[in-house]
């Protein structure tokens, strides 16, 4: 019984000991933050820094800020081995929402994270995104004269709207290592697309050559004479293209009309293929996905990394 009663006083003189620091911290915090406040504000700047200051107070959370006006919580500054710059390739996750707590945009909802240059987004993420290093988690206020201003952004983000940005550094690397690691997973991709083709081959018990690049086609008449189109003609032609699974994606032949576009302003595939043929040339060409749409895709049919099939009829040409 004593141990017990000694217990409980334990606890009590804890919590009274406690409670008034705490009561302090949370006190002189609010202080601050209210002493950082413009009396009476008059530019979007000033609204902006008064917007965040009062998050920060009702969330009680101690704010740093930029001589630009971000406000920011580092959660983790990251390994310390570097800092990413303006012509870095960014790997992050984020969460974004409004001061309201609206969120506008997660790849943390979409699962996926978000791959792009920093110097080509808002200047807001310019500033921030620098301040970490390789995993590195931070929470920033972006006032709107460093996000999307005025004008706002898509249906959510409203004119001169504050934005809040969790975000996490997960990797950074330069350009050119960028283009490298590109090149890599444009190989290893042009290895299962030869695989998918010669699969469709086998399955359909078709015949085919192959160029250099990775086009298989199957040529049913070469065309007449001997002059071929080249990257600046102006080409008239059917078309019928459609994916491995059979699914048609584009016809002109459905259309019943030709199609007349420039040879050098289409897909990379059609590119090279169409000069195999003549005037009055048909034939099947099997684009791998990296001379088609690659990891983009287009449309709600063609899927990311889609080989394409086309038959295609050149109808005529001018050089």
């Amino acid at each position: 019984m004593k141990k017990l009663i000694f217990l409980l006083v334990g606890i009590v003189l804890t919590l009274i000991a406690c409670t008034p620091s705490k009561k302090l911290k949370t006190k002189e915090l609010t202080n601050r933050l209210e002493t950082e406040k413009v009396a009476s504000p008059q530019t979007q700047a000033e609204k902006d820094k008064n917007l965040i200051l009062q998050y920060a107070i009702d969330s009680l959370l101690d704010v740093k800020a930029t001589s630009s006006g971000i406000y920011y919580v580092l959660e983790n500054e990251g390994d310390g081995k570097g800092h990413p710059d303006n012509n870095s390739q960014i790997v992050a996750h984020y969460h974004g929402t409004l001061l309201d707590g609206t969120v506008f945009d997660s790849s943390v909802d979409r699962g996926e994270p978000f791959n792009f240059q920093l110097g080509r987004v808002i200047k807001g993420w310019q500033e921030a995104i620098p301040m970490l290093s390789k995993g590195g988690k931070g929470k920033f206020f972006i006032p709107s004269g460093l996000a999307y201003g005025e004008r706002g952004a898509g249906d959510k983000i409203g004119p001169n709207s504050v934005l809040i940005f969790d975000i996490e550094l997960l990797d950074f690397y330069s350009q050119e290592e960028a283009k490298q690691r590109i090149k890599e997973k444009m190989k290893i991709q042009a290895k299962k697309d030869n695989a998918l083709i010669l699969d469709y081959l086998k399955s359909k018990n078709l015949e085919a050559k192959s160029t250099e690049s990775g086009i298989y086609y199957i040529l049913d008449e070469p065309g007449e004479g001997t002059d071929h189109p080249n990257s600046g003609s102006k080409i008239t032609a059917h078309y019928e293209g459609s994916l491995l699974d059979g699914t048609i994606f584009d016809s002109s032949i459905q259309r019943g009309q030709p199609f007349e576009f420039s040879l050098g302003r289409v897909i990379k595939g059609w590119q090279e293929a169409i000069p195999m043929l003549k005037k009055g040339g048909k034939g099947t060409f099997i684009i791998p996905s990296g001379l088609a749409y690659g990891p983009r895709g287009t449309g709600g049919v063609i899927k990311p990394n889609s080989v394409l099939i086309f038959y295609v009829e050149l109808i005529d040409f001018k050089n």
